[in-house]
């Protein structure tokens, strides 16, 4: 059904909803029964990860995960998700790398109430956690890219609509996840993950077919790998079918008995890519026989606006050098002449519900009413005319939320981690503001530099996506003079620049507090001794580990605990540190 979003776009594209209310009230009579002891702890997680409620550490409340495919939001549901914040004890929401945003320390008793309010204006948190397909994310400059041969956002969305709800879905061995890229920098990360397709234009029959590059079994986590080709080229008329075909010899084939080895990039790993391909494939033309003519059409839009809005107020000044630096930053001109995307810069990925009203009020006063999440968990307005960039920037700077840098160095990606995973083992939340103001106030001459990115994650599973990072650090704990102190394992010179993709090398292990001054001594080697135009990664290459590893040696070590004792607790905490992890709830 479409849900009414007054003062919103009237696209196709936007607003339409993912919500099934009725699903709801089953909800709340499962909260009952389990209060009652009527049904077990265990059937309970799992029904409550399929609608997208995991929990935290922290014990009696809970993280409402809200999905949001392919990024997409209204101004309707930017309000919303603010009230919705505002009734969480943080007042925060937090946009993640998968595009979703969360909520946490959310009262159990209280999570169908939210999850009525989300429902109506069509969001949803079902099927965001659990032993499903999760989320399906786009990158973010999806058809505003100059460089992309079609948008392929429309086709996400309907991979994302068919698997929702779907039957396939609902007993995965473990989670899986899609993402979809249209532009030649691959913006939607489709090597690490599950399925990755990337938009494609062949010419068959002497017309333009429009098409996809599909990979399969790529993933991070303690075990990270590469996506591999399904094939080079599947037709946009194929799309569903081949995804179905991929999904069905997941279930079929991944490992139920050992969850650790349960993503399909241990399948491929096992059978080998030949093997897979060769059983998906097969799978797909027995799908074509069996479900001929129903599977859904995809329908295909295109985002298109009305003439730009003619300045009517002076750009950001060149003299004022804060906005002239947002500009040059946060302001990406789209293919469409005298549109921009402005890229909102959140720090951590955390929105206030005052930030998220006023993104919704820019949305609807100068463009459509829509916004997107990105991977990077930042929020990108889009469709924003060139000369109205200084009121926008005016609002922004009113709210707090007009910091330059997205994308860029200073701009720390950061999961959640012990602050309230239960996987977590140290807080990347504190490392990762750290640095941010580092940089800030002593590496300010590498601050926008677009070619380095620095990811941190709690544990070695990898939500913050470290591995992919020119920088990327995950936490663990070692014991130094017989104490234990939190630490982070330093990786260097990963990309995913078509050609030479790669994941981060593995350098040093430093304690926790002394994280920001190992980071700073490798920034300013680069600093000193790259080349021009040279990037992170074949810096890395060029200057070797052992130099390296040389520069992080002075970090890598403690003294006792009775000389400097604040180098033995986490980040954000005064209590002495200990190892505890829960039971992670993300393949339950």
């Amino acid at each position: 059904m479409d849900v009414e979003t007054k003062g919103d776009t009237p696209d196709q594209s936007y607003g339409r909803s993912w919500a099934a209310p009725g699903e709801i009230d089953t909800f709340d009579q499962f909260v009952e029964d389990f209060h009652a002891g009527r049904i077990n702890p265990d059937d309970f997680k799992r029904f409550r990860l399929q609608h997208g409620i995991y929990g935290q550490r922290q014990h009696e409340v809970q993280m409402v995960r809200v999905k949001i495919p392919w990024g997409g939001l209204t101004a309707s549901q930017l309000d919303r998700l603010a009230d919705v914040a505002e009734r969480t004890p943080r007042r925060t929401g937090h946009v993640t790398t998968r595009q979703n945003v969360q909520f946490h320390f959310v009262p159990l008793a209280d999570v169908p109430d939210l999850m009525r309010s989300l429902a109506e204006v069509g969001l949803t948190t079902r099927e965001a956690c659990g032993n499903t397909v999760r989320n399906v994310t786009v990158g973010h400059c999806a058809g505003v890219c100059p460089n992309e041969p079609f948008d392929p956002t429309p086709y996400a969305a309907a991979v994302a609509r068919f698997l929702l709800r779907n039957p396939m879905n609902q007993n995965l061995p473990r989670k899986f996840k899609i993402a979809f890229s249209g532009c030649q920098e691959d913006s939607g990360l489709t090597p690490i993950h599950d399925l990755g397709a990337r938009a494609a234009i062949e010419t068959v029959d002497g017309r333009q077919v429009r098409g996809f590059e599909i990979l399969i079994g790529g993933g991070l986590g303690p075990a990270p790998q590469l996506a591999q080709v399904l094939e080079p080229f599947t037709p946009a008329d194929d799309l569903l079918p081949t995804v179905a075909a991929i999904v069905r010899v997941f279930d079929r084939h991944g490992n139920r008995d050992n969850r650790n080895l349960a993503r399909l990039k241990f399948v491929v790993k096992k059978l080998g890519i030949d093997n897979v391909r060769a059983l998906i494939l097969r799978e797909r033309e027995a799908l074509r026989l069996t479900m001929a003519g129903r599977f859904p059409p995809i329908e295909v839009w295109e985002e298109r606006r009305s003439a730009p809005l003619q300045p009517n107020r002076s750009l950001p000044l060149a003299g004022d050098l804060r906005s002239a630096r947002w500009r040059a930053t946060n302001v990406v001109p789209q293919k469409q002449l005298g549109w921009a995307s402005v890229n909102v810069r959140l720090i951590r990925g955390d929105v206030t519900a005052g930030q998220l009203r006023a993104i919704a009020r820019i949305a609807r006063d100068f463009g459509e009413g829509t916004v997107r999440a990105t991977n990077q968990q930042n929020l990108i307005l889009r469709w924003m005319p060139l000369g109205a960039l200084s009121e926008i920037y005016a609002i922004l700077v009113r709210e707090d939320r007009a910091e330059p840098g997205a994308e860029r160095l200073v701009d720390v990606t950061s999961c959640p981690g012990a602050d309230t995973c239960q996987l977590g083992i140290t807080s990347s939340r504190g490392p990762a503001l750290e640095l941010g103001q580092m940089i800030e106030r002593e590496l300010g001459d590498l601050a926008d530099d677009a070619g380095v990115r620095i990811k941190i994650s709690g544990c070695p599973n990898s939500c913050g996506q470290h591995h992919v990072a020119g920088i990327g650090l995950y936490g663990g704990a070692r014991k130094f003079h017989d104490e234990q102190a939190p630490t982070y394992q330093l990786l260097l010179g990963a990309t995913l620049a078509p050609g030479r993709t790669r994941f981060g090398k593995p350098m040093a292990r430093v304690p926790a507090r002394q994280g920001p001054d190992a980071v700073k001594a490798l920034l300013e080697l680069y600093r000193v001794e790259r080349k021009p135009e040279e990037t992170f990664d074949v810096f890395v290459d060029r200057t070797g580990p052992e130099r390296l590893r040389s520069v992080l040696a002075p970090w890598t070590e403690l003294p006792p605990s009775s000389e400097t004792p604040e180098k033995y607790l986490d980040w954000g905490s005064d209590e002495k540190f200990k190892l505890e992890t829960g039971t992670g709830e993300c393949a339950a």
